[in-house]
């Protein structure tokens, strides 16, 4: 539409709609002309102009036009989607909103998929683009029979069922030139169609059959049966004993009762081996959506889930728990006692597992916790007025029992005089792993080549300039090295002389996954060795092909961060081995101990999933640290009752609440002022409702990229509403340039 069209006044038009539009910190509703013709409704999404820019709103209201309205209006441009926004959905996120603590406008926003309030221009709101579909049929009267490999592509086409797209055909090794002969004998039929989900449709033709259940599998699908709609189950599985297969068949029993079902993980990583068991059972059934998806392909997802013609099942992160699904079945969180379910910053700050829980007793859905370490939290919910009922798998699927754990007590090691970061033990068991036809998983707590560079001379450590903590060196195959700051990605060459005395004594220390896979490879050569952390990982499928490639036998070892541990099932490995356990042991923080026995659990998982048992080396400092020895005896359920009894004579969460207000600005000295003012205006309410109010002080990373971070805990009875006034009102006596975030039952301190 020209731009002398969209200034016209619609006088023919007696009908207004208000458009709530990105203007300002909270949003802002106007009144627009709207077309009846367009039939708007409450819930649409439209493209009107505002200023002269062009902004995509939801409209709010739909009304006659009243006498007190300007005679000239701005018409709304165009519909970009109907009934984008449910009003039972947008109901439950007035609730979110509420819970957060932030305004329903901005908790919209960051719940529907980006671009879709704001500023026009983004390619996102763009439908499904046109490509050719393929599809096979029986040639009236073929003059030459077609070449084997043309045999093989036809046959490859049948096995998907209805047809398939161009560019998945392409994909599975026939090229496009063997098209054209097929078509001009009747074999093929080639149109234009417009893709609105861009997966892939592998898995569209045959799919694979349900596999027998054991007798405690199926004791967890009879508990699921018996379930109140609104409620959930608790799986407490052991690693390995079948809990995805479970999900897959509940999934199974909802989608037969037409309605959708939505899969969460904690981590990306674990996307692609979730989506390929689901498209195996479901097929084109399945979509993703996460912050791997480009933001076009999640509003296709959204698009599709709006009007699906059929039950789905959404494979995604914590964000895809606003995915619009009705009715919705079944809600799963895998791996539910990771912390990746939090979402800290930006806001709005909330729980996946609190806010599914709440999703499926609107929707009178049901759902299903899976872990093999289930989080405090939610163990505590199984008693008789918790929401969860407690089911559990106790026996590997292979039938191996869980694998020994070994500690390696690296004061020994110093002792007799081996001084190297890796054990005589572990290297021993590395060593053979290639004439045993065995792999391994080596967990590193840092990546990176060494944590930091310290000068030997006068003890200065190299830190980043825009943030308060140390740059990490990396280092190339080619043997390059420089420091980076993995908090704000500020980068910089690697002097070799320290900037404050002037030695040349400089010598990175500690060791991070870059490190430890150069160290491997110079001590034991020939052992073939893979990098697994957030720099080789890059790419929506980074996660997919580096596990494929391990999987196939590729390498021997798989060094990796704390990424190692969740979810992945690698049925060759039969060592799972932890370097320096002592870092994940010695936090700061109320649930270090717990984090860290949950992390040494799940990697001991990763061995022995297979037909051959498994082994689990730990090398520590601290082998009398109660962590390390629940994690020899196995016994998580004994760590979770000493922990419940600890925090609840202490009063410290889940049986009491807190929330933390971060505030970050340019200038040390004004955020720190507005800390201390924004104290004094909440002390009273917080006495009033018995809260305690601790700070305000620096954030234990005190400035991140040139900002200073100031923070106040506050602390108070379970189940209490957060002591804070109403709407905006924290937000508007802030200075200019400092931020505030509130995170309601913080995951960190």
């Amino acid at each position: 539409m020209k731009s002398s069209e969209v200034c016209k006044v619609l006088s023919h038009s007696r009908r207004c709609v208000e458009v709530w539009l990105e203007a300002g910190r909270e949003g802002r509703s106007f009144s627009y002309a709207a077309d009846p013709s367009m039939g708007l409704m409450p819930g649409d999404l439209v493209r009107v102009r505002l200023r002269g820019r062009a902004m995509h709103g939801l409209v709010v209201a739909e009304r006659e036009w009243a006498e007190q309205d300007p005679q000239e209006l701005q018409p709304v441009e165009s519909l970009l989607q109907r009934a984008a926004v449910d009003s039972d959905w947008y109901s439950w996120l007035e609730r979110v909103a509420d819970r957060c603590h932030l305004s329903v406008f901005r908790t919209l926003k960051a719940a529907l998929p980006s671009g879709w309030i704001g500023q026009a221009g983004q390619r996102s709101l763009a439908g499904g683009r046109q490509m050719w579909w393929i599809q096979a049929q029986v040639p009236p009267d073929a003059a030459n029979p077609p070449t084997p490999r043309q045999r093989e592509l036809l046959a490859w086409l049948e096995g998907q069922g209805d047809g398939a797209w161009q560019r998945d055909l392409v994909a599975s090794g026939f090229g496009a030139q063997l098209l054209p002969p097929l078509i001009q004998q009747g074999f093929l039929v080639r149109e234009q169609r417009r893709c609105e989900d861009m997966g892939s449709s592998a898995g569209s033709g045959p799919q694979e059959l349900p596999q027998a259940l054991t007798a405690e599998q199926k004791d967890v699908v009879k508990a699921y049966q018996r379930l109140s709609p609104g409620r959930g189950l608790l799986l407490w599985g052991i690693t390995g004993s079948g809990k995805t297969e479970v999900y897959l068949q509940l999934a199974a029993q909802e989608l037969e009762r037409g309605r959708h079902v939505l899969l969460l993980t904690p981590e990306i990583g674990l996307i692609p081996q979730l989506v390929d068991r689901c498209r195996k059972r479901f097929g084109s059934r399945v979509v993703e959506y996460h912050s791997g998806c480009g933001d076009a392909e999640r509003v296709r997802t959204w698009r599709r889930c709006l009007a699906a013609e059929q039950p789905l099942v959404v494979v995604g992160t914590r964000s895809a728990v606003f995915v619009p699904l009705k009715p919705l079945g079944l809600v799963v969180l895998d791996e539910e006692h990771d912390s990746s379910y939090k979402q800290d910053a930006p806001m709005p700050c909330y729980h996946a597992r609190d806010l599914a829980l709440d999703r499926v007793v609107m929707q009178q859905a049901r759902l299903v916790l899976g872990s093999a370490t289930p989080s405090l939290e939610s163990w505590i919910q199984t008693g008789p007025e918790g929401a969860l009922t407690l089911v559990r798998l106790t026996q590997r699927i292979s039938r191996q029992s869980l694998p020994p754990v070994h500690v390696v007590d690296m004061r020994h090691e110093l002792a007799e005089g081996h001084k190297r970061l890796v054990s005589r033990a572990l290297m021993d068991r590395l060593a053979a792993l290639p004439e045993q036809g065995e792999q391994a998983v080596v967990l590193v707590p840092r990546r990176g080549y060494s944590p930091f560079l310290s000068c030997r001379s006068c003890g200065e450590v190299v830190m980043c300039p825009h943030c308060d903590v140390a740059l990490t060196v990396h280092r190339s195959k080619a043997g390059r090295q420089w420091l980076r700051c993995h908090w704000c990605d500020h980068r910089e060459d690697l002097e070799n002389r320290c900037s404050h005395c002037g030695s040349t004594a400089f010598k990175p220390f500690g060791a991070g996954t870059q490190k430890v896979l150069e160290l491997l490879s110079r001590e034991l050569e020939g052992l073939r060795l893979l990098r697994f952390d957030r720099d080789s990982t890059g790419g929506r499928d980074g996660h997919r092909r580096l596990l494929d490639r391990f999987a196939a036998g590729e390498a021997d070892v798989l060094i990796g961060t704390q990424m190692l541990a969740k979810g992945m099932d690698l049925p060759r490995v039969t060592l799972a081995a932890v370097l320096a356990a002592d870092g994940l042991l010695h936090r700061p923080d109320l649930r270090a101990g717990e984090q860290a026995l949950q992390l040494l659990l799940q990697l001991a998982g990763r061995a022995g999933r297979g037909e051959r048992p498994g082994q689990v080396l730990v090398q520590t400092y601290t082998p009398e640290h109660p962590v390390i020895q629940h994690l020899v005896d196995g016994r998580y359920e004994a760590f979770l009752s000493q922990e419940v009894a600890l925090r609840k004579e202490a009063g410290l969460v889940p049986f009491s609440r807190a929330c933390l207000l971060r505030l970050s600005g340019d200038s040390p000295s004004k955020t720190a002022t507005a800390a201390a003012v924004l104290a004094e205006r909440i002390r009273p309410i917080c006495q009033l409702q018995n809260w305690w109010l601790l700070g305000p002080a620096p954030a234990p990373v005190a400035r991140v990229a040139g900002r200073s971070r100031w923070q106040l805990l506050l602390h108070g009875p379970a189940g209490s509403p957060l002591p804070l006034p109403p709407g905006q009102a924290l937000w508007d006596g802030l200075p200019k340039g400092v931020a505030l975030t509130v995170d309601p039952d913080p995951q960190q301190l």
